[in-house]
């Protein structure tokens, strides 16, 4: 941080506030103004004869008129607008070095709101002063004498006036939960807004790393909570204090059964978001009919990782009518991976890529017990469920499978991925904490723009600011919400490729010492072979070609039949590991 007595000018930001008619008599805006323009002559000059401390410029002069003490500081045109310059800066830069007010109580009156604002400017290296008490953070005297007034003037504050509430939905876009209840990870501060409990958060977290990271199923994550005596979430609110009564289950207190396990995965409010109208009459009506509030409520749950979980739950929706288990309890390796290419056609309305499935043939052979050969087949090679018929021949299941798995092992085993990464996690999890306080940051300032609006409107009907002037400034609020709206999806977009970088770490350094023996006995061990498969690779998409004369296939040859030459595959890792196996995805012919 720079200080005073270094040879650089300070730039300086101004923040005046006026309320109601007897404050203006005593503190006006150009008492204040005037008396911190002779604060910022009072500090001096440089050896160069430069002021040490000057005005950042006009636009730097932040004013809020008509405006309560009493007021949230986001709900404050101006000071909301002070916080998005600092915020919406470039990297490494900031607007102003120093922030200067006339009176501590021009900013806030609560000694918790007060050290917030400094702990805010303090990460950013801007200083604070204040004119009438003498404050400058810049020195340890200046810190002790800060909280001393900001205890002074918290015992200053009259009772808070109730506000009336208008109505169950305006509270909602307000932030207030309905239900007696804090849900599973979250309390209720006493403005009956969501506030995170970390200890079920911790769990919540848990949660989602196993299902997204580790490929546990529901029932596998509920299990090891069971096993691991953590409290289900109906004994947690209560043993918490969250939820009145007694503990009404059969079971014990740390049995936990995969519908909750399901229900967390699925919930948007640990990414901030809640949907309320969700029945209508008392019956459950379709999820796209619900309402979601504006409001944006504190994330447990990463944007990007939440996604990743739906998707897991889609497919493994997908994939249980996917799996193809024939006599013998034959698992197919590759079952939902595998992706045809050859009869997407998306002008005829296809979608997506139709899957691959498993299939099998009975060999004529003597004996008791019947023997197969296993191969796999596009989904539209049946006839009785398809019009359309793809062309392209099944591919034997062992070649493949055996390509797979290979390339499998040698990505579990590479030392150069895993080391790189490794040296990455403490700087990528320093980095992610950081986001993740910008990006609560970033939803506060959206949270509070419809109350700045009222502020606007009560500024003009105090003759504050003229109708022109509130236009003006709703219409540049307006467009403030759409740039803070593509900052936070900014944001996320960063946390999520440095959450990416940690939790696929973790994964390839568990896996390879869990499951890299395993890979080894293809024929044995398939079913753990599958579950490394799945958590590893996205889609396997297979393309064709016509047959030639050359193509040696088993069978007589069909007229327009179609040959698979080459494999593209998509991962589910970080970019550079991806570029280090790059010159391994594409597969000819020769490797089936």
């Amino acid at each position: 941080m720079k200080k005073l007595d270094e040879q650089n000018q300070l730039r300086v930001a101004l923040y005046l506030r006026v309320s109601t008619d007897d404050q203006v008599e005593k503190y006006g805006l150009d008492l204040q103004k005037t008396s911190l323009t002779g604060l910022l002559q009072s500090k001096g000059r440089l050896e160069d004869g430069r002021e040490k401390m000057k005005l950042a410029g006009e636009r730097y002069v932040y004013v809020d008129e008509g405006i309560s003490g009493t007021t949230p500081l986001n709900e404050r045109p101006a000071f909301s607008q002070l916080k998005e310059d600092i915020l919406l800066a470039g990297e490494g830069q900031k607007p102003f070095d120093v922030v200067a007010v006339y009176k501590i109580d021009r900013f806030a009156r609560r000694l918790k709101i007060l050290l917030e604002i400094i702990e805010f400017f303090e990460e950013r290296d801007i200083q604070f002063l204040s004119a009438n008490e003498s404050i400058d953070t810049s020195t340890p005297f200046g810190k002790a004498i800060l909280g001393i007034v900001g205890i002074i003037a918290e015992l200053e504050i009259e009772t808070t006036k109730a506000r009336t509430q208008a109505g169950r939905a305006e509270a909602i876009k307000n932030g207030v939960i309905m239900g007696a209840n804090a849900i599973y990870g979250y309390n209720k501060d006493a403005d009956k807004r969501l506030v995170v409990f970390e200890e079920e958060a911790e769990v919540v977290r848990l949660i989602f790393n196993k299902f997204v990271n580790e490929r546990l199923s529901a029932q596998q994550i509920a299990d090891h909570l069971t096993r691991q005596e953590i409290l289900s979430p109906e004994a947690s609110a209560i043993q918490h204090r969250k939820k009145a009564g007694e503990v009404r289950k059969k079971n014990t207190l740390y049995f936990w059964r995969s519908e909750r396990v399901r229900e967390i995965l699925a919930n948007e409010i640990y990414i901030g978001k809640y949907f309320y109208g969700k029945t209508h009459n008392s019956k459950p009506i379709p999820k796209e009919e619900w309402t979601l509030s504006p409001y944006q409520h504190p994330s447990i749950i990463d944007l990007y990782l939440f996604k990743q979980a739906q998707s897991l739950l889609k497919q493994s929706k997908q994939l249980a009518n996917a799996i193809n288990k024939t006599a013998g309890d034959h698992i197919y390796l590759l079952s939902g991976l595998l992706k045809c290419d050859c009869c997407y056609k998306p002008e005829r309305g296809d979608t997506d890529l139709t899957t691959w499935v498993g299939d099998r043939k009975k060999l004529d052979k003597k004996g008791d017990e019947p023997t197969y050969t296993y191969a796999y087949k596009c989904g539209r090679k049946n006839t009785k469920e398809n019009q359309i018929i793809c062309k392209a021949i099944p591919i034997p299941a062992a070649s493949l499978e055996n390509y797979i798995v290979e390339m499998t092992k040698k990505l579990l085993s590479n030392p150069i991925a895993v080391y790189n990464y490794q040296q990455k996690l403490k700087s990528s999890r320093l980095e992610i904490n950081k986001l993740q306080k910008k990006r609560e940051e970033i939803k506060g300032l959206l949270n509070n723009l419809p109350n700045r609006i009222d502020r606007l409107k009560e500024q003009h009907e105090g003759g504050y600011i003229d109708l022109k002037a509130l236009r003006t400034k709703a219409s540049e609020l307006a467009a403030k919400e759409q740039t803070l709206k593509v900052e936070l999806e900014k944001t996320e977009h960063q946390i999520a490729q440095n959450s990416l970088s940690v939790g696929y770490i973790n994964t390839l350094k568990l896996f390879s010492q869990k499951y890299i023996k395993a890979l080894d006995d293809i024929y044995k061990k398939r079913q753990e072979i599958f579950d490394i498969l799945h958590m590893l690779i996205s889609s396997i998409t297979v393309y064709s070609r016509p047959v030639t004369k050359k193509d040696k296939i088993a069978g007589r040859k069909k007229a327009e039949q179609l040959i698979p030459y080459k494999l593209e595959m998509e991962l589910k890792l970080p970019q550079d590991i991806l570029n280090h196996f790059a010159s391994r995805f594409g597969v000819k012919s020769s490797d089936l």
